[in-house]
């Protein structure tokens, strides 16, 4: 994880927990790939000047992207904790979602569960912690916790909770937050301020801005704002702007936390693509804001077959390709790029092929072994006598040309990877191919564990058979 103090962290979140796997996994594939734990592929719904194309594709860079449970988006709100409470240093989450959407999950395991397990590893405790929260409308702000108080006719308590502990927070979160955020009508800003005690009677009180911003494919202030962010100057401003922008005030060294939440269900499809375009404007402006530049970093795979092949010369003469698409085309270049694109598409369906004739090659390979060595083999020569020699022999010629065949045509496809890097097209072309590559990988993980769990099977098996 970097030293910078402004991140941006791309969350793919289940907000109704109802989504089975297989149908979440394949409305993400329709529309994008995440390559590793900072890059995705995004599908762009059509091409250059109204030419509709499927395979136009825009690589996005930011500090973290998957899914909320994975350990390191989970880590990024961690480390934003760990900042606040041992360097002292106040906090500002900005949680943006395209529609008015919450996620109490989310609020429990920061201001509860991760603030106890970031306590346990220094020398502070709780003392305390208060609470305010606000409907934060185009110009006005009302304190939610006010009103509650009218509503239930209790003057005897001030506009703020105060809480002693992470069980108190549990319980308000749970109880009147749960109660109260279905009343606002704009977006939500709560003030959360922790109270921290190091033994020696002294007391440290930090500040955490949490903002959940709602409906953010539906209005302009929020894109403005990271638009003009490396400009210093905002020509039009909301409330919820100025509230904001201090946090980006390098000045103030404020530790800032973007999450870009995005609910996976059957209208992610529709909102994905202009709430991505947002959050990839967000990173790059706020990195061009902090003159620091985010850099293409290279796939990491520790499989056999490789998403990339690239030298480190090589990655940074193409890295300026990856987010662009050709500006104009004419009828003959789609014509050309068509015929790329399907020679793209037959090579890569010839190795797919080839790959699980293949891993079918090696997973009988080793049952053979595995039965020789539980002496299933003897039982088998036994009943089929001596052609069994002959019909080993006849399969280990047959696998050894199956294994040739793979990669032969793996090679040829790694040779169409260097015409594509040649080509008139490689801007559009050689993300495309990362794509391919990408769903090649996961390919062969998939034929590899469905190997390894065969194996497991058959091994207990013939256990089982043999004593």
């Amino acid at each position: 994880m970097s030293d910078r103090i402004h991140r941006v962290v791309v969350s793919l979140t289940d907000a109704m927990h109802k989504v089975p796997i297989s149908i979440r996994e394949s409305l993400l594939d329709c529309e994008i790939n995440i390559l590793d734990k900072t890059t995705m592929l995004m599908r762009l719904k059509s091409g250059i000047d109204g030419f509709r194309s499927p395979r136009y594709y825009q690589q996005m860079q930011f500090d973290a992207v998957g899914y909320e449970d994975d350990r390191h988006v989970r880590s990024e709100l961690n480390e934003m904790l760990v900042q606040m409470f041992r360097h002292h240093r106040h906090a500002c989450l900005l949680r943006l979602t395209p529609r008015r959407a919450h996620n109490v999950k989310l609020m429990t395991r920061l201001l509860v569960s991760d603030v106890d397990k970031v306590l346990q590893k220094l020398p502070y405790h709780l003392e305390g912690i208060n609470v305010e929260f606000h409907d934060l409308r185009k110009f006005d702000m009302i304190n939610m916790l006010a009103i509650a108080q009218r509503i239930n006719r209790r003057r005897d308590q001030q506009s703020r909770r105060n809480m002693q502990t992470t069980r108190d927070m549990f319980e308000w979160l749970h109880t009147e937050y749960n109660a109260l955020r279905g009343r606002g009508t704009g977006d939500e800003f709560i003030n959360v301020e922790f109270v921290l005690g190091d033994g020696f009677q002294k007391q440290h009180r930090i500040n955490l801005a949490i903002f959940n911003i709602f409906d953010c494919n539906e209005r302009s202030d929020i894109g403005n704002f990271f638009k003009e962010l490396p400009t210093g100057r905002q020509r039009s401003s909301t409330l919820l702007t100025d509230c904001i922008k201090e946090s980006f005030d390098s000045k103030r060294a404020i530790f800032t936390l973007v999450l870009c939440e995005m609910p996976l269900d059957k209208e992610c499809a529709r909102e994905m693509h202009k709430f991505l375009q947002l959050a990839d404007m967000a990173c790059m402006n706020i990195g061009i804001s902090n003159k620091s530049d985010l850099q293409v970093k290279p796939l990491d795979s520790t499989l056999s077959l490789e998403c990339q092949s690239k030298s480190s010369s090589t990655r940074s003469s193409e890295s300026k390709y990856l987010r662009c698409c050709p500006l104009s085309l004419s009828a003959e270049d789609h014509s050309k790029l068509a015929s790329w694109y399907q020679r793209i598409d037959n090579k890569f369906a010839e190795v797919k092929t080839c790959m699980e004739r293949h891993y079918n090659v090696q997973y009988r390979q080793k049952f053979q072994k595995i039965s020789k060595e539980l002496k299933n083999l003897r039982s088998l020569q036994d009943k089929s006598g001596g052609d069994a020699g002959r019909l080993m022999l006849k399969n280990g010629i047959k696998d050894e040309a199956i294994t040739a065949k793979y990669m032969e045509v793996l090679k040829q496809f790694r040779q169409l990877e260097k015409e594509v890097k040649k080509s008139p097209f490689v801007s559009t072309l050689s993300t495309y191919m990362i794509t391919k590559n990408y769903a090649l990988v996961n390919a062969e993980k998939i034929l590899q564990e469905r190997e390894v769990t065969n194996l497991h099977e058959h091994r207990s098996r013939m256990k089982i058979a043999f004593w």
